[in-house]
């Protein structure tokens, strides 16, 4: 008896099935390859103002959004207690350090449970965050529609305009593109 005789027209179907999620997969992941905007970038559809604030560092000074016009911000909200924060701030100190002087500030706000800023504080040292980093209990992530996923990021961009949200965790293969691409734009 030949194999073809024993598959039915139900096993068919679902090889179909298979054969086509596989090649919708396979398209979706080739025609993100190079692309310059992050996988989970989430862009604005119209142009919409980035809510000021004034965030409290841990040391001591203050970070104030409406200083920072004519740069790239990277406005990350993240807690001690997340895997995936703690993922990508390396990445972050990494994009920091080689973007800074070309006009891109990373900054930090941490979403704690229970707010303790020498944790925080001792946190961000052993990671050796170069960033500013300071405690936020809800005003700002609520002036930013309320921050429902850690880690969070928005890109502000130098005129003052969100120009993207990513929620989740990224990483400097899927930012620093971006981020390059908005500066040689702005230049």
């Amino acid at each position: 008896m030949s194999i073809f005789r024993r598959v039915t027209r139900s096993h068919w179907f679902w090889f179909g099935l298979g054969v086509a999620v596989v090649g919708v997969t396979a398209a979706g992941i080739f025609s993100s390859v190079g692309s310059s905007t992050p996988r989970a970038w989430i862009e604005t559809a119209e142009s919409q103002k980035a809510p000021n604030f004034t965030l409290d560092r841990l040391n001591g000074e203050t970070f104030r959004l409406k200083e920072h016009r004519g740069e790239v911000v990277v406005l990350n909200f993240w807690a001690t207690w997340c895997p995936p924060c703690r993922e990508e701030i390396p990445d972050f100190v990494r994009m920091q350090k080689a973007l800074g002087d070309r006009g891109v500030q990373f900054v930090g706000v941490a979403l704690e449970r229970n707010p303790d800023p020498q944790a925080v504080r001792e946190f961000a040292e052993k990671m050796n965050v170069n960033y500013p980093i300071g405690l936020d209990e809800g005003p700002i992530a609520r002036k930013y529609g309320g921050v429902r996923t850690l880690p969070t990021t928005f890109v502000i961009g130098p005129e003052g305009e969100i120009q993207g949200r990513i929620p989740g965790r990224t990483t400097e293969a899927m930012l620093k593109p971006a981020l390059e691409k908005l500066l040689a734009e702005t230049s």
